[in-house]
């Protein structure tokens, strides 16, 4: 199961546990149990780092990426100098190896090069989803919240003309016991 829907259990977890509040008598609100929402608030918490600890991931992969390429390019132009010193002595093979001695150079340090603009993009890629996941998850979070203020605010409302009502009734019955007494 993904973070996402173990956070969204969670939520609606909240919402029907304030749903089944009990209120308080002859006010608008309701008792619950602070230290039960503070655990469902913390297992929230709990379920976001990930993100956090799988973009710390991706930064040292690509750290560790751009030293072995830097390693492999180190090790490539010190191949290409032992070839070149071989054919030092021969004039023409010198030539030679002089100009593949560049090219491997110039491989290497493209490869290299490649390498490390490729782990960039990766892991700015990673981070760029993980926070568009994040942002999505935080407007998710802030939306039921919303609705779950409103549903409790909306019942209150409703608790609160159903004890006016009542009120009424009982004063209403009161009345008519004064009347009898005359």
């Amino acid at each position: 199961m993904d973070r996402q829907m173990q956070i969204e259990e969670i939520l609606a977890s909240m919402e029907e546990y304030l749903e089944q509040a009990k209120g308080v008598p002859f006010s608008d609100k309701f008792m619950v149990d602070r230290e039960k929402l503070f655990d469902m608030i913390t297992d929230i918490r709990l379920k976001m780092p990930t993100e956090i600890e799988q973009s710390k991931w991706v930064l040292e992969e690509k750290n560790r990426i751009i030293v072995e390429a830097q390693q492999e390019a180190a090790q490539k132009i010190k191949e290409a100098e032992e070839e070149r010193l071989k054919m030092i002595n021969e004039h023409e093979v010198t030539k030679k190896a002089y100009a593949q001695a560049e090219e491997i150079v110039d491989n290497a340090k493209r490869v290299s090069k490649d390498m490390r603009m490729g782990a960039k993009e990766y892991a700015d890629d990673l981070l760029m989803q993980i926070d568009d996941q994040m942002k999505q998850l935080a407007s998710f979070t802030n939306e039921e919240m919303s609705k779950v203020m409103s549903n409790l605010d909306a019942r209150s409302k409703d608790f609160t003309q159903l004890i006016d009502q009542k009120s009424r009734i009982l004063q209403q019955n009161r009345k008519e016991l004064d009347i009898h007494r005359d």
